[in-house]
Order: C-alpha cells, then sequence, then structure tokens
C-alpha cells in the first residue's frame, strides 16, 4: 500500500537560515491545502480499527501544565496507533464520569 506521504514530500535544499514562523504557516497552508488528515483517515480506512475515546480536555479546571502533557500523551498513543497500521476512530465528548455529553442537555 502506497503512503499517501510518498507523493506530497518533496526534497527542496535547505537554506542557511530558517524564519520558523514562516515556515510552519507553508507548512500549515501545504497541510490545509492536501487535507492531509482526512486523506490519511480514507486510506486507513479497510485497516483494523483502534477506537480512542478522549474526555474533555479541561475537566478539572483551568487549564495548566497536566492538561498540556496528557494532551501530548493523547496525540503520541493515536499516531502511533496509526503509524502501527491501524485505522484511528478519536472520539470526544465524555465528561468526567464516561457519559455522553450530549445526554446531559
Amino acid at each position: 500500500m502506497m503512503c499517501f506521504y510518498h507523493s506530497v514530500i518533496m526534497v527542496e535544499p535547505v537554506p542557511e537560515s530558517i524564519h520558523f514562523p514562516s515556515e510552519e504557516e507553508r507548512i500549515l497552508q501545504l497541510w490545509k491545502d492536501k487535507d492531509c488528515f482526512q486523506e490519511c483517515l480514507k486510506q486507513s480506512k479497510n485497516r483494523p480499527k483502534y477506537t480512542f475515546y478522549d474526555g474533555p480536555p479541561f475537566a478539572t479546571g483551568l487549564p495548566h501544565y497536566g492538561h498540556i502533557l496528557a494532551g501530548t500523551i493523547k496525540d503520541i498513543v493515536t499516531r502511533f496507533a496509526h503509524q502501527s497500521g491501524f485505522h484511528v476512530d478519536r472520539r470526544f465528548g465524555w465528561d468526567c464520569h464516561g457519559l455522553p455529553v450530549v445526554r446531559m442537555s
């Protein structure tokens, strides 16, 4: 199976100095133009399914370092699952007790 990124990445010479903010904007625009996230999901749809349930981002109050750490770990887990050959289904919107938030309204 050919991965999507093989058709996107082009090798360019690296300049002597890089302006990282503008480089980031350029790369983000490329990902947006190519709709990379949705394309990855489409290409992995026939792989074994890996479902990741994620709770609300700030269930315990104002954001702090612990939220950044938890978010980073969640991102690593889902990316690793995708790179290990799974179709990752990310589910959001669960409250602190595991109940769907839509049921509470």
